[in-house]
């Protein structure tokens, strides 16, 4: 209540008295500008007629601040009632104009109105802000629920991230400790430019070099060759287990099994070599080699002597008989099938030569076979025997005809003699990928291990008659022409399985 007359206020006071209101009084604009700044009012009545500020110079000020803008404003005069004053008040922000003597009930009523819509106003405003307090305080829960799942799942992120870097660790120091300490030679080379990137201590013993010497420096690959064709080893492919000569530092060629791996490291690629020394055992090898040989030889001048002992003599006896008695046709024919025998068993010995010479040209494996079929069968059917063929299409082969159809035939022939009478012998072709396998199989008792072990060796036999010279042959020749022999054998027979290389 804003009046420069006490009595008005007065007035106004005992209208409005009511201990549902606080009723604030101001004697000028000044003074009651000054409560508007420390309190927040329902409803504003201003005089207009006052010293200094009058009412509607106060109104502009109160509706000038953001915090008093919208505060209802009721102009009471008991002399400004023209048009103009009326239209001024409501202009600066006034919503009732007055005139005194007013009607007390009427101004209560209004008074009360105001209040309510203050309160009305102030409840809403009270449950908007609770409303969007609890919203806020919902949208707390749920980010702090949130913040306490994600923290939960940091925290198992972060353990699981330290068990892998422990993992990590233990891992490098597991490696660490198997690369300084393994007896293999290993070194890590970079792939881009194949410089050194670590060595461990193996390989600095066995070249000779010092750590620093090789560490950031290129890798000499000449000092690195295949035994097997002279080429200079590569960072390429990965190898495996390839038989090289390595030069140490002093000059010296030491023999090695290389091995490499396509590695990553921080991230750079990298290449992991790993070389097994074996040049001792490389010496020992080629010595037990030449022991072996010399053995061979003795067994086989042995064989030889003894075979070869037996035709010569009887025709040393029968030329004996001959110095003083005349020899019939019968002896003289006796003495040369013995010379025969013997000359056979020198042409087979030579038949294992390593050296000698294969004519190959492009075969068909199944055409030879077809040859000599009927003379395989003919051999069959005079001991009650029989020869089963089961030739299936096949590739070519770069093979030496007149040697495969003496291997053949030396183990169709075994085949035969292992068999009592009634037996099958099988012969059987396929191709198998880029290969070709001949089959030869038997209906005999099977081959038992101690023979089985020595099978192929010169001038062992199980037969009467035979010089233990046909398996050994076959034996050779499958080496001449790369191609392998494997033998099954059981109570049911025996299979040669000899397995050529398809062109």
């Amino acid at each position: 209540m804003v009046d420069d007359h006490p009595e008005n206020l007065l007035a106004l006071e005992a209208v409005l008295s009511s201990p549902d209101y606080h009723l604030v009084s101001a004697t000028s604009g000044q003074k009651a500008l000054k409560h508007l700044i420390n309190q927040e009012f329902a409803v504003i009545l201003l005089d207009v007629q006052m010293p200094g500020l009058n009412g509607f110079e106060t109104a502009k000020l109160i509706r000038a601040r953001e915090k008093t803008k919208h505060t209802p404003i009721i102009f009471l005069t008991a002399i400004s009632q023209e048009n103009q004053h009326v239209q001024l008040g409501y202009e600066v922000g006034g919503i009732d104009y007055i005139f005194k003597p007013f009607q007390p009930e009427t101004l209560k009523k209004k008074i009360e109105k105001f209040v309510e819509i203050y309160q009305k106003h102030k409840e809403k405003i009270y449950l908007n802000e609770r409303q969007h307090i609890i919203e806020l305080e919902k949208k707390v829960e749920e980010r702090t629920l949130e913040l306490l799942s994600t923290n939960e799942k940091l925290q198992q992120e972060i353990a699981e991230r330290k068990k892998i870097t422990d993992h990590l660790f233990v891992s490098q120091e597991r490696f660490r400790k198997i690369f300084e300490s393994s007896p293999n030679l290993m070194a890590i080379v970079s792939l881009e430019d194949g410089i050194y990137l670590d060595v461990n201590a193996s390989w600095l013993q066995f070249t000779g070099y010092q750590y620093n010497e090789l560490y950031n420096q290129k890798m000499n690959f000449e000092d690195f060759m295949e035994e097997a064709n002279g080429q200079v080893i590569h960072l390429g492919d990965p190898i495996r287990n390839i038989k090289i000569q390595y030069k140490t530092k002093n000059g010296e060629l030491r023999a090695g099994l290389l091995s490499s791996e396509l590695i990553d490291i921080d991230p750079e690629p990298c290449v992991l070599f790993v070389l097994t020394d074996i040049t001792e055992r490389d010496l020992l090898e080629k010595g037990l080699t030449r022991l072996d040989r010399l053995n061979l030889i003795g067994e086989m001048a042995a064989g030889i002597a003894h075979e070869i002992r037996n035709p010569m003599t009887t025709v040393y006896g029968f030329l004996q008989i001959a110095k003083t008695n005349e020899v019939s046709k019968d002896i003289i024919e006796l003495m040369l099938d013995e010379l025969n025998r013997a000359n056979s068993i020198i042409t087979e010995f030579l038949n294992l030569a390593k050296n000698k010479v294969s004519y190959k040209k492009k075969h068909q494996i199944n055409s030879i076979i077809e040859a000599l079929f009927p003379l395989i069968q003919a051999e069959a059917l005079r001991a009650n025997k029989q020869v089963v063929l089961d030739l299936q299409p096949c590739s070519e082969i770069f093979i030496d005809e007149k040697e495969i159809r003496q291997l053949i035939l030396n183990m169709a022939l075994n085949g035969l003699d292992a068999m009592t009478s009634g037996g099958k012998l099988t012969i059987t072709t396929f191709a198998k990928e880029q290969t070709v396998i001949l089959n030869i199989k038997d209906q005999g008792t099977g081959i038992s291990p101690e023979v089985l072990e020595k099978i192929g060796t010169p001038f062992f036999t199980t037969k009467d008659n035979g010089t233990g010279l046909g398996l050994a042959i076959c034996y050779s020749i499958a080496k001449r022409h790369q191609a392998e022999i494997e033998i099954k054998t059981g109570h049911s027979g025996t299979t040669f399985s000899i397995t050529f290389l398809a062109d």
